[in-house]
């Protein structure tokens, strides 16, 4: 498939192509300028947004009608994308700020292969991901060479006969050693005092050059306009028969070679497991004790003890299913509604252990206070419970496409979770926690992003003085960053809050009681 966009790339007429390619080329020279004003030495803000618009301006620009956004999966695809290109400006999380790169990249991939027509698989099918792989390995690379050879022929056709031919070949002969010029000159003045002297004798713009910021400028541009280049053009690129991955290609090897009597004795077998397992979690978590502990277990004992095993095991069950709905052979009806009653019993019985899991951190984080993993992982078994509610409705209706389902509910979990500002009910639970119980780590709820400042200036309130203290000196740092100028780019709604909330506060930097217990590390 690779060599086929190659072949059909190649084979794109040359004029019309290479017309088509000096307005691309143009875009993505201005979209490396972009990139470079944007994010060489700023930090995420409003940049990130007007850089993907951008983006999406030059891919439709030279798409033209070819891709248009309609009331499909792929228009569907721009909501996801806008929301989480906005965090950057609402919220002030640097975690997910780093995880949206990855997942704003992968959405654009996934959206741009759509609009252009350009995948060979349904974007509900498995083998999609195929399409996904090719938008990162592939595209941005295959067609570095071809900006070149539009530029060679845009100056040959402008250099070919005519009077002026000698001095536009002086010209370009110019244009084109400047630049190696610029870096001769810098290293050359570098290397010798007595010409750097001399070289002072020049304008003070020459002087002024500075390799080392320079020379990443020039490849942070360079890199971002041939990899948008590449990237584009081969979605212009019109494949001649676009071989398509089917459903049915793909189970012709696989589905149904297992027999329904060999997986009627592994589900038999492993749900005896855990149908004494789930009694047993029902004797003493949904019981007597009422989300209380089993007797001689601290909480940390019993969270830690069995948390990640029932996790893993989980993770198991899941894998199990999805391995015996696609391979197990189809027979007959009494012997199907038997598996499919013994696959619902698993699933049923691993939504036990998940809600098991779930309890269990909750009792951890009561005695310990909550953090990113812990509530991360909270999110993660709700997303997991969804997933097995999806496959249990496939169980009982075969034509379900779950790959479909878990896509649409993953992408939209991690919408949800980006929004759900986990920061912020971070720093809330803890100080509602702090309020019941006097335990409070303030130094960890300082590492949380500005969208938690409004909870950490409650603590100055408190009438504890150590915890005050500690809070008034990370907010008395927290106001001095954010009086620093920034630049526009770094513009994000979150810090400007908190800046003005701060900026109404008298902070002073105390002397610290070191005996201030971390509570919300301990084991």
């Amino acid at each position: 498939m690779v060599n086929d966009l190659a072949e059909n790339g190649a084979k794109e007429k040359r004029p019309h192509g290479y017309q088509r390619g000096s307005k691309l080329l143009l875009g993505t020279i201005l979209l490396g300028l972009l990139a470079n004003e944007c994010f060489v030495d700023q930090a995420f803000g409003i940049s990130v947004p007007l850089f993907v618009l951008a983006f999406y301006g030059v891919f439709f620009w030279n798409l033209g009608s070819t891709a248009c956004v309609q009331k499909n999966f792929a228009g569907g695809l721009m909501i996801p994308i806008l929301l989480l290109t906005l965090t950057y400006v609402l919220f002030s999380n640097e975690v997910f700020q780093v995880l949206n790169v990855l997942a704003i990249s992968t959405l654009i991939v996934m959206q741009t292969t759509l609009s252009a027509k350009r995948a060979r698989a349904d974007w509900y099918a498995p083998s999609f991901v195929i399409d996904v792989l090719i938008g990162f390995i592939y595209r941005p690379f295959a067609f570095l060479a071809v900006p070149f050879k539009i530029a060679a022929e845009q100056i040959g056709r402008r250099t070919a006969g005519g009077k002026n031919k000698t001095l536009t070949n002086v010209f370009i002969g110019i244009v084109l050693t400047f630049p190696l010029v610029v870096i001769i000159l810098m290293l050359l003045s570098s290397a010798d005092e007595r010409f750097n002297y001399y070289l002072g004798a020049f304008p003070h713009w020459l002087a002024g050059f500075n390799l080392d910021t320079l020379m990443p400028r020039l490849i942070f541009i360079s890199a971002v306009a041939l990899f948008s280049f590449s990237y584009i053009w081969s979605l212009m690129m019109k494949p001649k028969q676009p071989a398509r991955y089917t459903d049915s290609t793909e189970q012709t090897t696989f589905a149904g070679c297992m027999d329904a009597t060999v997986v009627t004795t592994i589900l038999s077998i492993i749900n005896a497991i855990y149908v004494f397992f789930t009694l047993i979690q029902f004797s003493y978590l949904f019981g007597s004790f009422s989300l209380g502990l089993p007797q001689q277990f601290t909480y940390a004992e019993y969270a830690r003890r069995g948390f990640f095993e029932l996790v893993l095991v989980t993770l198991i069950n899941f894998t199990l299913l999805l391995v015996l709905l696609h391979l197990t052979k189809q027979s007959s009806g009494r012997v199907n509604r038997a598996i499919q009653i013994l696959e619902s019993l698993l699933v049923c019985c691993t939504m036990v252990m998940l809600v098991s899991a779930f309890i269990r951190m909750y009792l951890y984080e009561q005695m310990y206070g909550f953090t990113y993993l812990r509530v991360l992982t909270h999110a993660f078994m709700i997303l997991l419970f969804v997933l097995f509610l999806v496959t249990l409705f496939r169980i009982w209706k075969k034509g379900i496409k779950l790959f479909k389902y878990y896509l649409l509910a993953g992408i939209t979990a991690f919408v949800v979770i980006n929004y759900a500002n986990i920061d912020v009910l971070i720093a809330r639970w803890n100080i509602d926690r702090y309020n019941q119980t006097g335990k409070i780590d303030v130094a960890y709820l300082a590492t949380l992003s500005h969208d938690a400042t409004p909870y950490l200036v409650q603590l100055l309130k408190t009438k504890d003085d150590s915890v005050r203290k500690v809070a008034e000196n990370q907010l008395f740092g927290q106001k001095q960053m954010l009086n620093k100028p920034q630049a526009w780019q770094s513009f994000n709604l979150s810090n400007l809050r908190a800046k003005q909330l701060l900026n109404q506060e008298h902070l002073q930097r105390n002397q610290l009681d070191p005996s201030l217990s971390h509570e919300i590390y301990d084991d």
